[in-house]
């Protein structure tokens, strides 16, 4: 195994599988027009949770396009993103990011198997895919 392949993972954590990785599941995609920066492995959640495993895309986007992808893809209303409640530990989907680098973080999960992060004033994401065996 790479350093990026985690045990059970169906892919390698890297940008060449990105395609592949979003297509685990339904509904994980990313907002348009977003910019993948990097895809890394959900090491603590998997530490945390035996035989888990996930994966970590940050991206960045424009700030229509994120609210857009909001109102589109979870329960809550993207014109209304600064309002909701600071994301406040780091737990939750949330292990793998140091939350405290992130300036009014925001998260919320959604298809079942995912969890969204996104930095306020928009621009900034992550989202956070995981699984285990069943």
């Amino acid at each position: 195994m790479t350093s990026a392949q985690q045990e059970g993972a169906p892919y390698p954590a890297d940008m060449a599988h990105l395609d592949d990785i979003l297509a685990i599941g339904q509904g994980h995609k990313l907002p348009d027009n977003a910019e993948v920066l990097s895809v890394s492995p959900a090491v603590n959640f998997a530490a945390n949770y035996p035989g888990g495993w996930g994966y970590i895309i940050a991206f960045t986007a424009q700030d229509q396009d994120i609210r857009n992808y909001v109102t589109n893809n979870t329960s809550y209303p993207g014109e209304y993103v600064e309002s909701y409640p600071e994301a406040k530990q780091s737990g939750g989907g949330l292990e793998d990011i140091d939350i405290s680098t992130i300036s009014e973080p925001w998260r919320t999960g959604f298809a079942g198997d995912a969890v969204l992060l996104l930095e306020r004033p928009l621009g900034r994401g992550w989202l956070i895919i995981r699984g285990a065996p069943r």
